[in-house]
């Protein structure tokens, strides 16, 4: 897989999913992270979006759908996590989200993995 081809997946996976992720995102980890991924969605229209902060926002993204700071009862993300209902759909549609981010993060490795670089830009 090339760096275009990447990016063309990440921009197709946030249009796709999108009021789900913006949804996921809110009640995962509040207004704060909907403006992160609200900033994330921007940066993917630019004309070379710099693969190192692709990396970096696909990650804290992994992250926030993967629950890895709730443990943290500081974190505004362990009080928006209470606040979901485990029977709710939107836990399902979690899931599914979770899944395919973290494909694409997983995507992201092996491409930096095979050109031994993740710093520079993408080919747009």
């Amino acid at each position: 897989m090339t760096r275009k081809h990447f990016l063309a997946l990440v921009k197709s996976f946030i249009a796709q999913y999108d009021l789900d992720l913006q949804n996921a995102v809110l009640l995962l980890g509040g207004a704060a992270a909907l403006m992160r991924l609200q900033r994330f969605r921007r940066a993917l229209t630019a004309p070379k979006p710099k693969y190192d902060r692709l990396h970096r926002e696909l990650n804290w993204l992994c992250d926030l759908l993967n629950l890895e700071n709730v443990g943290d009862f500081d974190s505004e993300e362990s009080g928006c996590f209470a606040m979901i209902d485990p029977t709710d759909d939107v836990v399902w549609t979690i899931c599914v989200l979770t899944d395919i981010a973290q494909g694409l993060l997983d995507d992201f490795y092996e491409i930096s993995d095979a050109t031994g670089d993740d710093q520079s830009e993408v080919a747009a």
